[in-house]
């Protein structure tokens, strides 16, 4: 079995879901997350290996990995720009394992080693396009490729610049391992939350050039259970059917926070009022599906996506350079 190592680096306080985001990585013992923070989490699974740092250090050990003294690093978020080159920032604490990788915390994982099969990993370099999961091969040439041409705006720019360039996504990395034709899994098993819409829904892709994610119900019900991600969804019979992903993307959503009990749920309902205690095994019914993930209506919905996609273009305006700029 392949080892692998998926990193994150935090600072600040962590988000409210910590709990169940930790104890989504314990149901994946083959898998080690390093944990580089500036916090101090409670009890954390075997798996979970915290590495106290801050800021400051991070982007010491950057400039000096990187061999790149001009490289900025002054706020939180712009470490997305900087995910591509953990392999080489964080080198001395990836040996042996033979792929690494970056995630985020408002996300619940599923059962991965069930997706990242060894022969899944044999044939691709890096594995998934987003930046709230992927992995790459552990080695010195799959570690350096974002230096080589053909993202959008080239490293040593993303690097100099204090601004947010999206660089662990489509027009960085993935445009590199496109124009390149190096060995990339595009597919979509995961389910990623839109910010759209209140209700629970698949984020739809903005490009037919992007593969698209599993098919979307007005009526369905996001849950873990067992150490899977699944849904529990409506179909055009009527009937309940269900499905699993590889994990749940929640797309930086606020929630309740989530008590100490959290821990000894084995399984719980992801709706957008909060998380809810489930009993294990069940599928859950019409009714469930209904009042925990309601649908308001077509017109409702439309009206709610307009007003929510001029929120996100003022958002991503303000904190993305645009695509269009040189």
């Amino acid at each position: 079995m392949k080892r692998i190592a998926i990193i994150i680096c935090w600072i600040g306080p962590l988000p409210d879901i910590f709990r169940l985001w930790s104890r989504s990585c314990a149901a994946n013992p083959t898998v080690d997350w390093l944990l580089f923070t500036d916090q101090e989490p409670e009890e954390l699974p075997e798996n979970i290996l915290l590495r106290r740092t801050c800021l400051e250090e991070i982007a010491a050990l950057a400039r000096e990995k990187l061999n790149f003294p001009e490289l900025s690093l002054e706020k939180p978020y712009k470490l997305c720009d900087f995910k591509v080159m953990y392999g080489a920032i964080f080198e001395d604490h990836l040996k042996g394992y033979d792929f690494w990788g970056y995630c985020d915390l408002d996300m619940i994982f599923g059962d991965l080693r069930s997706f990242f099969t060894d022969e899944l990993l044999e044939r691709y370099d890096k594995l998934l396009t987003c930046g709230h999961l992927s992995l790459y091969r552990n080695t010195p040439e799959v570690n350096r490729r974002y230096l080589l041409p053909g993202s959008r705006h080239g490293a040593e720019e993303v690097m100099r610049s204090p601004r947010n360039y999206a660089f662990d996504e489509w027009h960085g990395i993935f445009l590199i391992y496109k124009q390149n034709g190096f060995p990339m899994y595009e597919e979509v098993p995961y389910a990623d939350i839109s910010f759209l819409h209140k209700r629970f829904s698949l984020q739809r892709r903005s490009s037919a050039k992007y593969r698209p994610p599993a098919p979307d119900f007005r009526r369905q019900l996001f849950y873990y259970d067992g150490g899977r991600v699944c849904r529990a969804y409506i179909d055009s019979d009527g009937e309940v059917k269900t499905d699993t992903f590889l994990y749940i993307h929640l797309m930086k959503r606020k929630f309740p926070p989530v008590g100490p009990e959290a821990a000894a749920w084995t399984a719980f309902y992801c709706t957008p009022g909060g998380f809810l205690p489930k009993e294990p095994g069940r599928i859950p019914e019409k009714r469930e599906i209904r009042k925990l993930n309601p649908w308001p209506g077509f017109l409702y919905e439309l009206i709610e996506r307009r007003i929510r996609e001029r929120m996100l273009r003022n958002l991503n305006h303000k904190t993305f350079v645009r695509r269009r700029e040189k």
